[in-house]
């Protein structure tokens, strides 16, 4: 082959090379059905892959149903069929992880050392005030049955005064009254 020829073709082969997978910069095949855990300490941190939030550590994902795959460039140059996005590990009170994903990550468990503040405390919950119950009054003091006849018979004259009894209620209890002499 001449010089020439080869200069021309060599080019054409490398990107053949390249899409075909020879160039691949992975080691796993975005589609496969392949699961990883993403783990933090402290565990219950907030995991979101490009923003969408995917739930709390400890989580079981599919790469190919969370990360976009498709053709990407290498730290060489080189392009390959890959995984890309971001990831987020985040908890309050603690320094939020984030990392570009890329077929390398993804294709083992991820294991994510939060660095918290040791003197954190979340917020408490707003305190619900509860309506306090009505004030309960104690009833007006009933007044004692005046003791002799006189005062008793008094008393029933000022209710029948004050329209709170009939007048043949007044009689009647009169008439109690007189009969206990």
């Amino acid at each position: 082959m001449s010089a020439y020829r080869f200069m021309t073709r060599f080019p054409v082969f490398l990107c053949a090379a390249a899409i075909s997978g020879c160039g691949s910069l992975g080691d796993i095949t975005p589609g496969k059905a392949q699961t990883i855990t993403i783990e933090s300490d402290p565990p219950q941190a907030t995991v979101l892959a490009n923003g969408a939030d995917l739930g709390t550590t400890p989580l079981t994902i599919k790469p190919s149903d969370v990360f976009r795959s498709g053709f990407a460039s290498g730290g060489e140059g080189l392009l390959g069929y890959r995984y890309v996005g971001k990831l987020i590990v985040k908890k309050p009170g603690c320094k939020e992880f984030a990392t570009e994903v890329d077929d390398n990550l993804l294709s083992r468990d991820i294991k994510v050392k939060l660095e918290c503040d040791p003197d954190y405390r979340p917020p408490s919950p707003p305190v619900t005030t509860v309506p306090a119950a009505p004030a309960v009054t104690a009833p007006e003091p009933v007044q004692a049955i005046p003791a002799t006849a006189e005062e008793r018979l008094l008393r029933i004259d000022t209710l029948h005064r004050k329209g709170l009894i009939s007048s043949e209620e007044r009689q009647k209890l009169r008439q109690r009254v007189l009969d206990t002499l």
